[in-house]
């Protein structure tokens, strides 16, 4: 016994090192701890991952010991996370990529793997918080990360650390609010000469500054409604008005859980009302209506994506966390480019959690995580006010900006904090069964094995996939693995990411395809080395298409590569078809393999439909042409290609009725089309009787 006892804290001293290392998983976005593609972010994820599974391992001794431990996990604020890590589980095997779907986007650690974390996370800071000293070494904790990542942002001579999330600082007030929160926790059972609710209203105007300090204008906006929100409840409350609407009504948990999904329906709202759906209205809408652009933008996205919804599969359990970049890249048409466009990808997350947890798990998810903000909000409101309004602004501001990796130990922290101040038994639906359920010390230590388990494979795959990246980064690695390829006919070694669709790889590709393209368009020259690491690339590419591992974006880039190899002048130009000729005979077969998840992306055929015009290859236009009408989807420059080709076979009726029906659809006064070729076709179709 006495031994179980010792063990037990040595368990206790290593969980206290995790819980206050855990939210410095920050400094990863140093460039000095990057590791990875994504640097800022892949080692938070692996670091979160992994501590996750060691508090995990750590919690199946101290539960067996300590039955109160074991009944954290039924408490809903720990217990709604792990459920919505379970469904996303559940969600993965419907997905085209179930590993992806599991990981999330690498750029930021959303999806099981996280929710697990969070839940176990919880329940750390919750076992902690039973020894009181530890509030007060958290608090500190939290103040100087604010300090150092504030310092690291904006002024890093000072620390020689620099702190940067992708070039934004909006993050910053996920840990500003946080701060707020924390301070108010505990100067709870502090004896202070001043109102406990007028000292929350204090710290939270102290938000203000801060916010306006990182630039966050829909940070800024929502701390003034919310400023002016809890200004009316101190009058009512002060001068005792009874007014029942606003008692009973507005000011409970279910209201505030509402006013989160109110703001991201108005977001969607003024994209249907203020962007015409075709064309990039960004800078117009600045000059009319100000920063309500970014909201604009933001809603657009969702907008684009309603498209999508069209099943019940998809309404049930969405596309897999990490899907947002695939499900915009899937809507990638002219009209909406410029509005999604964020340079050489689309954007990785819709830029609200509600909407993100629908496309990513469905209704279902998207329920379980309004459920978990109520409970948030059940909780707070009965302790006070305060905590409620400043909890309110933290999810008010996921419903513009994101939750990533960093935040889950803040998140859980405050949520600890929250149910700790009065932990009781909640009881609810099925709360028995949970009940009984984690009381077994069997399921308990089985499902705490597992979710180890599980978190240390996130681990192993997020460290594996960044450490490979960085391997096979640099020119010189690159030009071995092109030698090395040749030499041994395999070109799998340098992508292999355990199915997460060569997202990294991807963005590689793509860099080496523009420098290529460079090479010739602008300093007129290759070496040796250029083809042979273009052709591995190639391969390696071709070689995860061919497994189905690959991500719809490096199909895209793929494809995208082919199109600049047709077109590529002079000698080089010539000698890249050569070289790449057994790639860019399955350019077709690519094209359609692109166009079955995607359908609407029928413009990543018109290149094809050129080169194969280019090289009189008519059966190659009427396979793609004819693969793209029987998926009744209109590609205007099929009805010119394979109208000349008919007029070129003397079928003048079928050739004509095509051409007519591509000056009907617009096409010939499309800018695509020159002047000179859109006159004479005209002038034909004037002239011709049918």
């Amino acid at each position: 016994m006495k031994k179980i006892i010792k063990n037990i804290k040595i368990d206790n001293i290593i969980m206290i090192f995790i819980g206050i290392l855990a939210p410095w998983s920050i400094l990863f976005a140093t460039p000095q701890l990057h590791i990875g593609y994504w640097g800022q972010v892949e080692g938070m994820i692996t670091f979160n991952h992994f501590v996750s599974a060691l508090v995990a391992l750590l919690l199946i001794r101290i539960g067996i010991i300590e039955k109160e431990v074991r009944q954290y996990f039924v408490h809903p604020v720990v217990l709604l996370p792990l459920l919505i890590g379970i469904y996303s589980l559940i969600s993965a095997f419907f997905q085209m990529l179930p590993v992806l779907s599991l990981y999330g986007s690498p750029q930021l650690g959303q999806g099981a793997f996280g929710y697990f974390s969070l839940s176990l996370l919880t329940v750390l800071y919750l076992y902690l918080l039973k020894f009181t000293k530890f509030k007060y070494y958290f608090l500190l904790n939290i103040i100087i990360i604010c300090l150092v990542i504030t310092v690291g942002s904006f002024y890093p001579v000072f620390t020689g650390v620099v702190i940067s999330f992708f070039g934004f600082n909006d993050w910053l007030a996920i840990y500003y609010v946080a701060l707020m929160i924390y301070l108010l926790i505990l100067v709870k059972n502090i004896n202070l000469f001043i109102n406990k609710e007028l000292l929350g209203f204090i710290l939270f105007l102290f938000l203000g500054p801060l916010f306006w300090k990182i630039d966050n204008n829909s940070s800024i906006a929502l701390w003034i409604i919310i400023s002016f929100a809890w200004i009316y409840w101190f009058i009512i409350s002060y001068f005792k008005i009874n007014i029942k609407i606003f008692n009973k009504f507005i000011f409970n948990p279910i209201f505030f859980t509402f006013i989160p999904i109110l703001l991201s329906l108005v977001m969607v709202l003024s994209s249907f009302i203020l962007w015409d759906g075709k064309t990039d209205m960004t800078n117009e809408i600045s000059d009319k209506w100000g920063h309500l652009a970014t909201l604009v933008a933001r809603g657009s996205i969702v907008r684009v994506l309603f498209d999508h919804l069209d099943s019940i599969k998809s309404l049930l359990f969405g596309f897999g966390w990490g899907s947002i970049s695939e499900l915009l890249l899937k809507s990638f048409t002219p009209e909406v480019f410029y509005q999604i466009n964020t340079g050489n990808r689309v954007h990785f997350h819709t830029h609200n959690e509600l909407f993100e947890h629908i496309f990513s798990i469905g209704l279902v998810g998207g329920f379980l995580y309004v459920l978990y903000i109520y409970n948030i909000f059940k909780c707070s409101f009965k302790l006070t006010i305060s905590y409620s309004f400043l909890w309110l602004i933290y999810f008010c501001i996921g419903a513009f900006w994101f939750q990533w990796i960093s935040n889950i130990s803040i998140q859980a922290m405050l949520a600890a904090f929250l149910i700790n101040i009065n932990f009781k038994p909640i009881k609810y639906v099925y709360w028995y069964k949970f009940s009984k359920l984690f009381n077994s010390i069997y399921f308990y230590s089985g499902y705490l094995l597992i979710v180890a388990i599980f978190l240390f494979y996130g681990a192993y795959i997020g460290l594996y996939t960044a450490i490979d990246h960085q391997g096979n980064y640099r020119a010189n690695s690159l030009i071995a693995n092109a030698k090395e390829s040749k030499l041994t006919g395999n070109c799998s070694k340098g992508f292999y990411d355990f199915g997460k669709g060569g997202m990294q790889f991807s963005q590689k590709f793509n860099g080496f395809n523009n420098y290529y393209k460079d090479q010739v368009m602008i300093y007129g020259f290759l070496n040796d080395s250029d083809y042979d690491v273009l052709e591995w690339n190639l391969c390696a590419s071709d070689n995860i298409i061919n497994k189905k591992q690959a991500s719809l974006e490096l199909i895209n880039v793929h494809i995208n590569t082919l199109s600049m190899l047709s077109v590529l002048p002079g000698k080089y130009g010539v000698d890249s078809r050569i070289r790449m000729k057994p790639y860019i005979d399955l350019w077709e077969d690519k094209v359609k393999f692109f166009l079955s998840y995607a359908p609407k992306r029928v413009d990543q055929a018109i290149p094809l439909i050129s080169y194969y015009l280019k090289n009189a290859n008519d059966i190659g236009v009427k396979n793609i042409c004819n693969y793209i009408e029987i998926n009744n989807v209109y590609q205007g420059f099929c009805d010119l290609a394979m109208g000349s080709i008919y007029l070129k076979e003397g079928n003048m009726k079928k050739g004509m009725m095509l051409i007519e029906r591509a000056n009907n659809m617009g096409v010939l006064d499309s800018e695509h089309v020159d002047r000179e070729t859109s006159e004479e076709l005209k002038k034909l179709l004037k002239n011709y009787k049918y």
